[in-house]
């Protein structure tokens, strides 16, 4: 079973320039986004919609292997902060087109320390509620 989770999505910059004061929180630009837990990216996934919604910047292009084996060039975007629940992450995206799936990769998964439960079709905690870092 593919797992769907909704998660809040915010722009990273927006998030800095609240904590120095620059802007009011409610300035801080963020949507829901509707990502496909997917175990073999190793890096999230973020329609054109999506970038322009949260107003990230293009940080360059990158080539790119796609899950059917062929080679593309993407753009790639600033980072953006992913929230889990309590947990919290900044990582930079590939941007796909309108109409893509938004891929929430295997690296985000273990930076926020969950996983998907194909049984009940939802992100878990791997260790838990407790968020759990690892330093070995």
């Amino acid at each position: 079973m593919t797992v769907y989770e909704d998660l809040v999505v915010r722009n990273s910059d927006d998030v800095s320039d609240f904590r120095r004061g620059r802007i009011k929180e409610s300035e801080v630009r963020q949507t829901i986004v509707h990502f496909k837990a997917d175990t073999g990216a190793h890096r999230n996934v973020i329609t054109r919609d999506v970038f322009e919604r949260l107003g990230l910047c293009k940080e360059g292009e990158q080539m790119f292997k796609l899950a059917g084996g062929q080679p593309a060039r993407m753009d790639v975007s600033s980072q953006m902060e992913i929230i889990w629940r309590n947990r919290r992450i900044k990582l930079d995206a590939a941007i796909a087109p309108s109409g893509a799936n938004n891929l929430l990769s295997i690296t985000a998964m273990e930076l926020l320390d969950i996983m998907p439960d194909p049984f009940e079709g939802c992100l878990i905690g791997i260790h838990g509620d407790e968020y759990l870092n690892e330093l070995e």
